[in-house]
């Protein structure tokens, strides 16, 4: 049975990582903080394990306690890092020394994986043409446009220049499904009969349901791929339209289309961060957030993923938004 950290397990991706890793017989080794919520971490299958990336010194020496237990794990995805910081230099320091911080650790404790599966974002590529909206190709330049995504790129390319352990990156789309809390706030304006647009319902959109997202790269451990970055989506390319008109369908809600031109946009969000540094919170829409939201082109290409590791996903939108309602109802969300 193959050993498999997980880091960031708790969170909404990483506790999918967990179950599907459990699905594929894996034994699972649950990386978190020591304040972290265990509520999805429930199995007596998972071997939870606190870890402080902060911190060289302490990973060295949770290695080495470790060799009296196991050689090593078989294979390490770090899928732990920030999506919303108060401080934009935190970004780097988690998302990118961090990782540095865990990958050096395990070279240094002897203790380095078979393959080392890092959890990146679109948002390192940064979003496509928005003249003749075609999809972002993996031999495009990138070019993010915020600070989330620059970290994620600065830690992508510090995996392609180290020699020590095999590699994959993998970019997901937006990714969606029970237990996120971005389309819980779409499905519950929806609910309320409104259906918001910033400048264009026309903005062009790529997703992947947390399932397929978590089976690809449990089962991408045991590819014969490594040391490349791969796009990972459902394959199709969706407008805000669509994403909106499947989301009242399946809520069965009628709305009011509220085009929200991108200078309120901007101001607002550039107002709410300026709030939320001040109380040291972090806000949902911010600067980085409404660069993402105003840019028209966020569809990619992934059939080379689909081609590399033999990805069919199960979900398109329609779908994946029904199994996420039905979550978010039995849950008392919506």
């Amino acid at each position: 049975m193959s050993k498999i950290l997980i880091t960031g397990a708790n969170g909404f991706i990483g506790s999918f990582l967990v179950e599907e890793a459990l699905l594929q017989k894996h034994d699972v080794y649950a990386g978190v903080r020591k304040t972290s919520n265990l509520n999805h971490l429930n199995s007596s299958e998972i071997q939870v394990l606190p870890l402080d990336l902060s911190d060289p010194t302490s990973l060295r020496q949770k290695w080495t306690e470790l060799k009296s237990v196991i050689a090593r794990f078989d294979y390490v995805i770090h899928n732990a890092g920030v999506t919303q910081v108060v401080n934009p230099d935190d970004f780097d320091r988690v998302n990118n020394r961090y990782t540095q911080n865990l990958l050096q650790s395990l070279v240094d404790a002897d203790f380095a994986p078979q393959k080392f599966i890092l959890m990146s974002s679109l948002a390192a590529m940064g979003p496509g043409n928005e003249e003749n909206l075609a999809p972002i190709e993996p031999i495009d330049t990138p070019k993010p446009i915020t600070n989330y995504g620059r970290s994620k790129l600065k830690v992508e390319q510090y995996l392609s220049t180290q020699q020590y352990v095999p590699y994959l990156i993998f970019r997901p789309t937006a990714v969606y499904g029970p237990r996120e809390k971005d389309f819980l706030s779409l499905f519950k304006a929806i609910n309320r009969h409104i259906a918001p647009y910033i400048s264009s319902p026309n903005q062009r959109l790529s997703f992947i349901y947390v399932k397929d997202l978590a089976r690809l790269l449990i089962t991408s451990t045991i590819s014969s791929e490594s040391n490349k970055a791969f796009f990972v989506s459902d394959g199709y390319t969706y407008t805000c339209k669509q994403l909106v008109d499947i989301s009242k369908k399946t809520l069965d809600k009628w709305t009011m289309p509220i085009v929200i031109p991108k200078p309120i946009v901007k101001v607002l969000a550039l107002l709410l961060e300026k709030i939320a540094q001040a109380r040291h919170q972090t806000s949902v829409l911010n600067s980085d957030k409404y660069k993402e939201l105003s840019s028209l082109n966020w569809s990619c290409n992934s059939k080379e993923t689909e081609k590399a590791f033999n990805f069919a996903p199960k979900y398109n939108l329609e779908n994946g938004i029904k199994e996420s309602i039905q979550w978010y109802k039995k849950n008392n969300c919506l």
